[in-house]
């Protein structure tokens, strides 16, 4: 094994596909949902797109604050890996089932999309307080 994988801390990348799984499932889910808002005529067509990009934020959002949750420590490095993670399977599913995947169609946007989704990720869970998370807490000193 490579010395990068053996240094990463334990269960990173368990935690990394779990969470680009949750992106993955609720991206799904949140298509679906706009799919049938769509259909009622609830939503116009042109509204299709920032629908799309809304959903992978949302979607990317939920798979780093798992990974970040889980995640000992403070390290935001589960971040970056859970995007690439969900990007890839993404590209993955639209390659099954089109001929082409292409800039033009807004690829671009539906990635900076999942990036924003991360990066509220990451400084919501900075933000988050540490509590016993990496450290123990130190024991007073009784006085008699």
């Amino acid at each position: 094994m490579s010395k990068v994988v053996m240094s990463l801390p334990e269960g990173m990348v368990k935690n990394c596909l779990i969470g680009g799984g949750i992106s993955l499932l609720s991206y799904v889910l949140l298509q679906m949902l706009c799919a049938l808002l769509v259909d009622r005529g609830i939503l116009g067509l042109e509204q299709i797109y920032p629908l799309v990009c809304v959903t992978a934020a949302l979607a990317s959002f939920l798979g780093c604050g798992y990974s970040v949750l889980k995640g000992k420590g403070t390290s935001m490095l589960p971040v970056p890996v859970v995007v690439v993670v969900f990007l890839c399977l993404t590209l993955a599913a639209a390659l099954l089932t089109t001929d082409a995947v292409s800039i033009e169609n807004g690829l671009t946007g539906l990635g900076l999309s999942m990036a924003a989704g991360g990066l509220l990720a990451a400084l919501v869970g900075y933000n988050l307080p540490k509590g016993n998370r990496g450290r123990t807490a130190p024991r007073r000193k009784r006085r008699r």
